[in-house]
């Protein structure tokens, strides 16, 4: 039994060597597809980061004028609760707004100004069902129609260009991917074919003397999770290391790429799984056209 074993996996490490012409650009060809799965996988990454933090940004500050009496407060609130868009409204006193401001910034910036210049605020949370940038815009034009209000404030801008930006950051790299995967299919597996080709003497050898299909197959398979795990292996350690080198310098990156590591690990699996799936069934299907031949 071990020697059968050894017999097979020596049989794949000769098919390597001998058929290294076909070999190489095959390996080639899944270094460069591993790169660019992971290179789509961190574009989709930072789109699903990029999406809790567009979550994040559904929010309106409202700033109330500084002749607006205390009594009024809690009308203005009732009034705010009744639009059904908002999932919460929380009303911030000028002292909690000083106290947000000293935590984000230095003291030294009010050093000048006596007393507390900041103004009380509501701060309004869309729901999740209600989070589109045109619903925001509406809700903004809404505020600012109240007299009570000395300035309504929503980073509209920022949630525009992240609603242009979804599209695109999610469907090529989805697109990219498939392609990817079709391309690997049908590269490995031609690479496949012309070693089986090479070896069909050897492999009609083995039949005639009563080799089963998995002796036949085994080496061939063994290859493909070779070719697979090294040349996916060696993309992902190069993909790895950019993101390191880059997260240092943007420190940023560090937050939209969380994660990054276990998504390569999950590339070497998914190309291996792939270059084993293409040369069982190249070889299976030269069997079994072999086999109606005969």
């Amino acid at each position: 039994m071990f020697s059968l074993i050894r017999y097979l996996i020596s049989e794949a490490f000769r098919g390597w060597k001998e058929h290294r012409t076909v070999v190489f650009p095959s390996l080639v060809t899944i270094f460069l597809c591993a790169v660019l799965l992971g290179l789509s996988g961190a574009f989709l990454l930072g789109a699903y980061r990029l999406s809790h933090v567009e979550n994040r940004l559904y929010q309106i500050e409202v700033f109330l004028k500084n002749s607006v009496p205390a009594d009024s407060i809690k009308s203005l609130e009732t009034e705010l609760w009744q639009i059904k868009q908002f999932e919460s409204v929380v009303y911030k006193s000028p002292d909690s707004a000083m106290a947000d401001f000293q935590k984000r910034f230095s003291h030294e910036m009010l050093s000048l100004v006596n007393g507390n210049p900041l103004p009380a605020s509501f701060v309004l949370t869309i729901s999740p069902r209600y989070r589109e940038p045109s619903i925001l815009h509406e809700l903004v034009l809404q505020l600012q129609t109240n007299e009570a209000f000395d300035a309504v404030e929503a980073p509209t801008d920022f949630v525009d260009r992240i609603a242009e930006w979804k599209f695109p950051l999610i469907f090529w790299p989805v697109a990219t991917t498939i392609l990817i995967f079709v391309t690997l299919f049908l590269i490995i597996g031609n690479a496949v074919r012309l070693s089986l080709f090479s070896r069909k003497l050897l492999v009609e050898n083995i039949r005639y003397a009563g080799g089963s299909s998995f002796f036949i197959e085994f080496p061939f398979l063994l290859e493909g999770i070779m070719q697979g795990i090294s040349a996916s292996g060696a993309a992902a350690f190069l993909l790895l290391f950019a993101e390191k080198s880059l997260s240092r310098q943007i420190p940023v990156l560090s937050y939209y790429l969380s994660g990054f590591d276990y998504l390569l690990l999950l590339v070497v699996v998914a190309v291996t799984l792939v270059s084993v799936y293409s040369s069982f069934r190249s070889v299976r299907t030269f069997l079994n056209r072999d086999a109606v031949e005969r």
